[in-house]
C-alpha cells in the first residue's frame, strides 16, 4: 500500500518581503518606462505617435508580467489583457490598419478564453 505525502512550502518573511519588493521595483521600473516612452513619443512630431504610445505601453504591460512569471511573483491578468489589447491595437495603428479599440479588445478577450479552453 502506498500512501500519498502532501508537501507544503511555507516561505518564511523574508522571502516574502523579498519578492514584495522585487515586484515594487518592477512596477516602478514599468512606470518610469512609461513616462521615458510618453515622453521621447511627444518630442517626436509624428503623425504615429499615439500608435506608438499604444503599443509601447502594451509592451511595456506584457513585459512587466513576463519578468513576474519568470521570478515566480504572481502576475496580473487584468494588465496582461490591458497589454495585449494596446500592443495589438497600437501595431494596428502603426500599420495604418482600421481597427478600433473595441474590436482589439473583444478579439482579444476571444483569443484567451480559446486558449483557456484548449490550456484545460
Amino acid at each position: 500500500m502506498m500512501h500519498m505525502v502532501k508537501v507544503e512550502i511555507v516561505m518564511d518573511e523574508k522571502e516574502i518581503h523579498s519578492r514584495h519588493m522585487l515586484n515594487f521595483k518592477l512596477v516602478k521600473l514599468s512606470w518610469a518606462l512609461f513616462f521615458i516612452l510618453i515622453g521621447v513619443s511627444f518630442l517626436i512630431d509624428n503623425s504615429q505617435k499615439w500608435a506608438i504610445i499604444y503599443a509601447g505601453s502594451g509592451a511595456i504591460l506584457l513585459l512587466l508580467n513576463l519578468l513576474r512569471i519568470v521570478w515566480k511573483i504572481n502576475v496580473s491578468k487584468f494588465t496582461i489583457w490591458l497589454g495585449a489589447v494596446g500592443l495589438l491595437f497600437g501595431v494596428a495603428a502603426l500599420y495604418n490598419l482600421d481597427i478600433s479599440i473595441w474590436s482589439a479588445a473583444i478579439l482579444l478577450i476571444g483569443i484567451i478564453m480559446l486558449f483557456e479552453v484548449i490550456k484545460k
